[in-house]
């Protein structure tokens, strides 16, 4: 076998993919692998490798479920932490087991518990918690601290399309996390309690820190930062943002390019160094040990990076190279990359579900499989018949030239996967990387790094070191900035099935594979012989480009020729989202979730991917029922990624800063605003009447002064939708006064489907209310373990005596309804 890791590698991918979907237990798996085990002996004497090689494939797949188990399905002992959550606060002691994560809102800690604390007494407990600590205390690895909060589970959002939160913290070993709202909620007990190295590492690693922090400005100093430590939670958002409109974040988190660039760099200043002598050019390989030598800097780094999984996995990725070459196995380099793919997924099992892991291989794939093809399009000429400033003149450009490829080629093997998990190409993102990687990475990291090694020697030679990286950091953020704010930068997608990516490689293979025959046309008889027909390679790229024309056809008039209603009740927690799809592609979305804290971003994060998942990226109506955060704060993000047309809202202004930034997108899209009111009439969109019930008058914008909760819930704007025989009631958050106004109105709110307002609290859906609506399907939107306990017992057993069946965005995750105009269907996401 030319590649035998390959098949191997991806059998153990199958298995770990197998595992990480469908639960299979341990005995039976190690029973087969014994099984096979002996079969491999025999076979083994029998000599026959196509036997073996099937058994070693099948052995991989085993092992590969095996090792996902063990950080799926963990055996908690009967002293875990898990076992002692409850709704009471409780008081626990442990050290903190990783580098603090900190960002401009909070600091998550890793807590490897040691006991709890009850009654003045300590209870032994094994375990981890993630505790999110909202004060700015300065903890640091290694300090034993004591705490005390309400352990919970973490939870998902359970929407299509949505990340799957919980299980990411499970991968590593969390179960259990924990909030700290007050810095009089935690008091470090003892210092230096952690690993005696790591600990020296982390005091360094602060020292730097405390440099960079007092020698340099923003935004330099926090890209410096996470250059050099990997801590990107001090950039600012807007920073942020305009990196990722350009394509050039990968320059500023460390992965697999900064590991390169380290290594690289090592490697050939090394090698420069070593043809000085003429001893050791005579003495020794000096490739091997320039090799051996570039290790060194590219293990440093990992540890002054802060040992990150994704700092490791760059790291393996760049030393499994390095050690191929020290073997004189460096022609091979897919062997290479898949023996690196093999070890971290063997170490990390779940590393195959992180998107960094994805994107770094599949750059280097696309690198090795590209770049070369590109480069032999190159005509060589004859050297005898240049000029030694000709030639020099030709290698800067073709080294360019290759610079440029590599850079083509990076771009096409992560763009499916870049799409799927960000949902944004960028228009200029060739053109950005070639000027920005010269000066940000192949110049400043090296740069950076010169940092670390000075510091300890001189802070005066560091401080030159961190001024020349301020200043191509400054250059870069310019650069970055004016290509940013460029029209058309940048612009969202929606998220590709997994079909869709697969044929997109398939295209992009068959492609490049296309170009071969360049060659194949001035090769031998024999060697065009050997080469798969061109036929079957044009047939094939045939056939996979009407395969995108197909489906971009069938998902246009999968819209257009819709007949039915559609409504999705997203799970945002404690609020409320919902998406309602009508006959001819019309789109209206109703809230948009939010937290009160605003530190996690809903829009952002839940409701954007589900819309992308649903193929939506243009929205005719918003509709803002009234301005408290759990229905505003995610619209902001909707209103700023998507085409909005329309936005309803019920006149009143939010007493929270928010409320100003959406009405200021508002503003600047130029989206049409309507003040919607029970005196607005019935709104026709495709056979669709939406009728407001509430408020009974716009609340004046002029004169809005702040006001009550209750009286900002009751104008909340209630919405009838009706489809032929079918309705639904949407009623915002009010409560009884409202609802006693309603069913005296006269209108008609009987409705077949009902959310039901303020998420079940005590003083909405009274008896009255509910007896004038006659909902067969009550859908409440609220949040597991919330602090109002919603929905409230009462209200449910009121719906109870009504025969309506309840479904719950938290125990059900979205919830989808369709209609035809007269039966009703539905499905939850759980």
């Amino acid at each position: 076998m030319v590649r035998p890791l390959i098949p191997f590698l991806f059998a153990f991918i199958l298995g770990i993919t197998i595992g990480n979907f469908h639960r299979v237990p341990d005995q039976p798996l190690i029973v087969f692998l014994i099984i096979i085990l002996i079969l491999f002996l025999i076979t083994s004497i029998k000599k026959s490798d196509k036997l073996i090689t099937i058994l070693t494939i099948i052995s991989f797949v085993i092992l590969g479920i095996l090792n996902i188990n063990l950080c799926l399905y963990r055996d908690q002992g009967s002293t875990h932490i898990v076992h002692y959550i409850t709704k009471e606060k409780v008081t626990v002691e442990g050290i903190v087991s990783e580098n603090p994560q900190k960002s401009s809102e909070r600091t998550e800690l890793i807590v490897s518990v040691r006991r709890l604390v009850k009654d003045n007494h300590g209870i032994p407990v094994e375990g981890c918690i993630l505790l999110s600590v909202a004060s700015d205390r300065d903890i640091k690895y290694g300090d034993f601290i004591r705490f005390t909060t309400t352990l919970r589970t973490p939870h998902r959002f359970h929407n299509p399309g949505g990340f799957d939160y919980e299980k990411y913290l499970k991968y590593r070993g969390l179960i259990v996390r924990g909030f700290v709202r007050d810095s009089s909620g935690i008091v470090i007990l003892r210092e230096n309690q952690g690993n005696i190295f790591k600990t020296k590492v982390e005091r360094f690693r602060k020292k730097i820190e405390k440099f960079i922090e007092d020698n340099s400005l923003t935004p330099e100093r926090e890209i410096i930062q996470a250059m050099i430590l990997g801590n990107q939670g001090g950039i600012s958002k807007d920073i942020m943002e305009k990196f990722n409109r350009t394509g050039t974040t990968h320059i500023i988190a460390i992965s697999g390019f900064n590991i390169g660039i380290i290594a690289f760099l090592s490697f050939f200043t090394i090698r420069l160094l070593m043809k000085t002598s003429t001893y050791i050019l005579l003495r020794f390989n000096i490739v091997t040990i320039s090799t051996i030598f570039g290790i060194i800097p590219v293990v440093i780094y990992t540890f002054i990076a802060g040992m990150g999984i994704s700092v490791v996995r760059a790291s393996i990725m760049a030393l499994t190279f390095m050690i191929a070459i020290i073997l004189g196995k460096s022609r091979d380099l897919y062997n290479s990359l898949a023996f690196a793919a093999l070890i971290i997924l063997v170490i990390s099992p779940y590393s195959l579900f992180d998107v960094s892991f994805q994107l770094s291989f599949m750059a280097v794939w696309a690198i090795l499989f590209i770049t070369p093809r590109f480069t032999a399009m190159v005509p060589q000429g004859s050297p005898d018949k240049l000029s030694t400033h000709t030639m020099w003149v030709k290698k800067i450009f073709i080294n360019i030239y290759i610079f440029i490829i590599v850079s083509f080629a990076a771009t096409l093997g992560t763009l499916p996967l870049i799409i799927f998990y960000f949902n944004r190409v960028s228009t200029i993102v060739l053109l950005s990387n070639v000027i920005v990687v010269p000066i940000m990475g192949i110049i400043a990291i090296p740069v950076c790094m010169s940092i670390i090694i000075a510091l300890p020697l001189s802070n005066a030679l560091a401080l030159v070191f961190l001024n020349i990286a301020s200043y191509l950091v400054r250059i870069s953020i310019t650069i970055v900035d004016f290509f940013a704010s460029l029209p058309g930068s940048s612009f969202f997608v929606s998220t590709p099935t997994l079909l869709e990516i697969g044929v997109y490689y398939l295209f992009l293979i068959v492609a490049v594979k296309l170009l071969d025959f360049r060659q194949y046309k001035k090769a031998s008889h024999t060697e065009r012989k050997n080469a798969i027909s061109q036929r079957w390679y044009r047939l094939s790229f045939a056939v996979l480009a009407v395969f995108f024309i197909v489906d971009t056809i069938y998902l246009y008039a999968r819209d257009i020729r819709n007949d039915k209603v559609k409504v999705t009740f997203i799970d945002v927690g404690q609020g409320s989202s919902t998406l309602i799809e009508l006959p001819g592609n019309k789109k209206i979305l109703i809230d948009g979730g939010g937290t009160y804290e605003n530190v996690f971003d809903i829009g952002k994060y839940v409701i954007a991917p589900f819309l992308w998942h649903e193929r939506i990226k243009e929205i005719d109506i918003v509709i803002l029922s009234h301005p408290h955060p759990d229905h505003l704060n995610g619209l902001i993000t909707i209103l700023s990624y998507f085409n909005v047309k329309e936005v309803w809202t019920n006149g009143e202004k939010g007493t929270f800063e928010t409320y100003e930034d959406f009405m200021k997108i508002v503003r600047e899209n130029n989206i049409t605003h309507r003040l919607m009111s029970e005196k607005s009439g019935v709104t026709i969109i495709n056979g669709t009447s939406l009728s407001v019930f509430n408020p009974v008058n716009p609340v004046d914008l002029k004169n809005n002064l702040p006001r009550k909760y209750d009286r900002t819930n009751n104008d909340s704007l209630v919405i009838r939708l009706t489809f032929r025989k079918v309705s639904f009631l949407f009623p915002g958050d009010i409560s009884e006064p409202s609802e006693t106004r309603l069913i005296k109105s006269g209108h008609d709110i009987k409705s077949q489907v009902m959310l039901v307002p303020h998420h079940g609290g005590f003083t909405s859906s009274t008896m009255p209310f509910l007896d004038k609506v006659r909902p067969e399907l009550a859908i409440i939107s609220c949040g597991p373990d919330n602090k109002f306990n919603d929905p409230h017992p009462d209200v449910l057993e009121r719906f109870s005596k009504f025969g309506t069946r309840i479904l719950r965005t938290d125990m059900n995750g979205a919830i989808n309804i369709t209609t035809d105009g007269t039966t009703i269907t539905y499905s939850t996401f759980k």
